[in-house]
């Protein structure tokens, strides 16, 4: 695609063909006089049709669409000739004026007709046909409008982009000008795509100088948001000067000086502790309420017998007929699981692949069943949700659904009804929902944690799974032992492998099947090998079709990251959708693999959820996508809370496994090459899985156990008197 320098220009819209209603980006046609045919403008505005706008961009030839006006500002003008007038007050864009009415104002008034609407409104009242009742509402929709122009034309001047202007305008209204100009750094904190760096520029602009008190305490605020980010409940005093310091671009003392300042505050939004081997730290109050109730409900169940009323001594005898009734023979550490989730309000069953905690949780839920507990089965996504149906045979529902998160003003309120709580991929539970999951039990039940240790935390901040264990005070068996059927899978052996930092095993030899294989590849050569294996080698080797092949990448930069892949693998499946939604690079099209990007708990689909695009209706402007068999319909403006999944990241994978497994692992993943990260992707295939890289990058992974250690308070605060 080429493109020539930045030019100017003027001309009336004549047709829309398509607009993002949530980020204004539009595709229309516009009239103007230089070209005797219209051009194609693509850019973010609300501007309607029969409006004049001002351009600035620069011309581009679209390889598909042809020449195009890509603009990077449009701003709606008045419009100055009695014709523009009359096709701009019949567009619409007034309530109450349409074609005729614009034709009757126009005559009365010609040129001047938008200053005297600007004067006095109720001069519209002399144009025949034109009542009271139709001045007023002329005289409000034209103040509105107005209004809508003076802010978006501000906005513009503040060298804000037409889409963040049109979310700044949305979330502030006619107070826009106003907030911005009295705080700018409030945008960073409740306007959606807005970071500090654009909030900062802004504030600049407007001569806020780079020392306020202002700046200085929303760059504390950012450096604690990006920290919870990536997994921390807070930062060390250290860590947080250290971090506002250097994205404020100053010194630390002037960010000691506010940061104590903050502190003294009646309502400062931080919380202030001291935490072992950390010193002083900070934690948002949000992640700091939740750790602390979590801990209190958390010790006030640790010791205690479970509801059910059963006699101590006939609880061996339960556990072993359960056994007998699932027809299997539990190793001595499964059984030790089973008499510890009878026994104990609250306690944990880990262990890896291959280690039998199906076969254990199955005659958990049976020992459960036969002295008539009721049992409530829950995982945080619906993908873990229906993996724990499909092994279990029983019930099981995500943490949204059991919370009631989606469900009406009233969620909050609801209860999980039961004796006892099973909670699947425990791993993946942040101090958020673990804090959510305790306060909807019912007084007196029990719940079992029920995950993989070893895997990578939760997406969201916290390490609950690791800290509750850590903590040496809740009742945890963690299974050891891979059984002799698991150890006839490369798959599984390998994970182990990894998991203990030994070195993979060879390929199979020739004609010997095998479920793993390691393919040697030059690092600028396996985003093409990535795509032949997807399109080509793996489905003739097992059979199945590509969307039962997933492609895991550490990281979504570079060129074997999850960004530039799910572009490559779209064009090589996807290439022509029969409808599709613009995106700012590239597009979503119907029968693309999505998954969600944030928790959107009115529709009741999470974070790393995914699904396939089935249907967009532009004139409905509605999609609606297959997420976990349950049609999901999304208004076309809250498209990019999805981005496309061919590859997605191996956080973004926890909870689910597919057939097939795709992994680049190369040294520009070198800030995520470590074992958990490995290991969590190559457990997420169910019958095969291929990594594709330099050996090298997998050495660096197998020598790298830990990934940055995480601040959290919950294994403190259990541990505390």
């Amino acid at each position: 695609m080429s493109m020539t320098e930045a030019k100017e220009i003027t001309g009336v819209i004549v047709g829309i063909t398509f607009r993002n209603e949530e980020n204004g980006y539009t595709v229309f046609r516009c009239e103007t006089k230089a070209d005797p045919k219209p051009i194609t403008v693509v850019g973010c505005t609300l501007a309607r049709e029969g409006e004049t706008v001002a351009l600035n961009g620069a011309w581009r030839n679209d390889p598909k669409f042809g020449l195009q006006f890509a603009a990077t500002s449009i701003i709606a003008v008045r419009p100055d000739s009695p014709k523009g007038i009359e096709s701009y007050l019949a567009s619409g864009v007034i309530r109450g004026i349409g074609p005729v009415m614009a034709k009757r104002i126009v005559a009365m008034y010609g040129v001047d007709t938008l200053n005297v609407m600007d004067r006095d409104p109720a001069a519209i009242g002399r144009v025949p046909g034109v009542g009271a009742k139709r001045v007023e509402q002329i005289r409000a929709a034209w103040k509105e409008q107005s209004e809508s122009r003076r802010i978006m034309v501000f906005l513009a001047n503040q060298n804000i982009s037409g889409s963040l202007a049109l979310r700044i305008f949305r979330q502030y209204g006619e107070d826009s000008i106003a907030v911005i100009q009295t705080n700018p750094y409030r945008l960073a904190r409740e306007v959606r795509g807005i970071g500090f760096t654009t909030a900062d520029q802004i504030a600049r602009d407007l001569g806020i100088p780079e020392t306020s008190t202002q700046r200085i305490e929303a760059g504390l605020r950012h450096s604690l948001s990006e920290a919870t980010a990536r997994g921390h409940c807070g930062l060390t005093r250290d860590g947080l000067l250290r971090a506002a310091a250097e994205l404020l671009n100053l010194g630390a003392g002037w960010v000691e000086t506010v940061l104590d300042g903050l502190m003294e505050q009646d309502q400062p939004g931080i919380v202030r502790r001291n935490i072992p081997d950390a010193g002083e730290c900070y934690f948002t109050e949000a992640l700091n309420e939740a750790e602390r109730r979590s801990a209190i409900n958390l010790k006030s169940m640790i010791g205690k017998s479970p509801p059910w009323r059963v006699r101590r001594e006939d609880l061996k005898g339960i556990a072993e007929r359960a056994q007998a009734e699932a027809g299997v023979v539990l190793a001595e550490e499964q059984m030790q699981a089973v008499m510890m989730a009878l026994t104990q309000r609250v306690s944990i069953l880990t262990g890896g692949p291959g280690t039998g905690k199906t076969s254990t949780l199955n005659v958990i839920l049976k020992a459960l069943r036969s002295i008539k507990a009721s049992v409530v089965m829950g995982a945080p996504t619906g993908k873990a949700a229906k993996r724990m149906r499909e092994t279990t045979g029983s019930e099981a529902s995500t943490v949204a659904r059991l919370i009631g998160l989606g469900m009406g003003q009233e969620a909050e309120r609801k209860s999980i009804d039961g004796d006892i709580l099973i909670l699947d991929e425990s791993s993946m539970v942040d101090s958020m929902m673990l804090d959510k999951v305790l306060r909807a039990m019912s007084a007196g039940a029990a719940v079992l944690f029920v995950g993989d240790v070893d895997q990578l935390p939760s997406v969201g901040s916290g390490r609950v799974l690791a800290d509750m264990i850590e903590s040496g005070l809740i009742p945890t068996t963690r299974l050891t032992k891979v059984f002799r059927q698991a150890q006839q899978s490369a798959i599984i052996r390998n994970a182990h492998r990894i998991n203990k930092g030994l070195p993979l095993e060879d390929n199979a030899a020739p004609g010997l099947p095998s479920d793993f294989y390691w393919i040697d590849c030059h690092r600028d050569q396996v985003a093409s090998r990535i795509i032949e294996m997807v399109t080509q080698r793996i489905p003739a080797k097992l059979g199945c079709t590509a969307s039962d092949i997933q492609v895991l990448s550490p990281m979504r930069k570079s060129n074997t990251g999850t960004d530039a892949l799910n572009i490559a693998l779209q064009g090589a499946l996807n290439p022509r959708p029969a409808a599709k939604i613009p995106r700012p690079a590239g597009h979503i099209g119907v029968g693309d693999r999505v998954i969600q990007t944030v928790n959107c708990y009115e529709k009741g689909v999470m974070n790393g959820e995914s699904g396939v695009v089935l249907d967009i209706d532009a004139e409905d402007e509605v999609m609606t996508v297959l997420v976990d068999d349950k049609k999901v319909v999304y208004p076309i403006r809250d498209a990019d809370q999805l981005t496309l999944a061919y590859a997605m990241t191996v956080h973004k994978s926890q909870g689910s496994q597919f057939p097939a497994v795709v992994i680049p692992v190369t040294t520009s993943h070198y800030m995520m090459l470590n074992r958990p990260v490995i290991y969590t992707a190559v457990t997420r295939a169910a019958k095969f899985c291929v990594l594709i890289g330099e050996r090298r990058a997998m050495e660096m992974a197998l020598k790298s156990e830990r990934m940055e250690p995480r601040l959290t308070q919950l294994m403190h605060r259990l541990r505390a008197a």
